[in-house]
């Protein structure tokens, strides 16, 4: 993963936790906060907004890093080709090259 996919990451996970927290803090407190008090009804909508967001930064984090590493996979397979195949071109340049004919009075001697 490159460095702003984590850092994103990163600030995503935190807003849902932070929005966990909140939620579970004012459902725990049961008494009159404000403004808040009227949210109370809807509150438990929040906690499974929070959670869902959650369980989706999971389930994105998990499918981005399974995505590099097929990925990794897939480059290594395609250096691994690559270098195949320059043997081969080079074996072929090889055997196409004229072969230095031996010399028959440098045998004799």
């Amino acid at each position: 993963m490159n460095k702003r996919r984590v850092i994103f990451f990163v600030i995503f996970g935190v807003y849902h936790l932070i929005i966990l927290v909140f939620t579970s803090y004012v459902d725990a407190q049961k008494q009159d906060l404000g403004v808040l008090t009227s949210m109370y009804g809807w509150l438990h909508l929040f906690k499974y907004g929070a959670v869902l967001g959650l369980i989706l930064f999971a389930i994105d984090f998990i499918w981005s890093w399974r995505l590099t590493k097929s990925s990794e996979k897939e480059q290594e397979a395609l250096s691994f080709e690559i270098n195949n195949l320059k043997a081969k071109v080079y074996d072929l340049q090889e055997a196409n090259k004229p072969q230095p004919e031996p010399n028959p009075e440098s045998e004799s001697k």
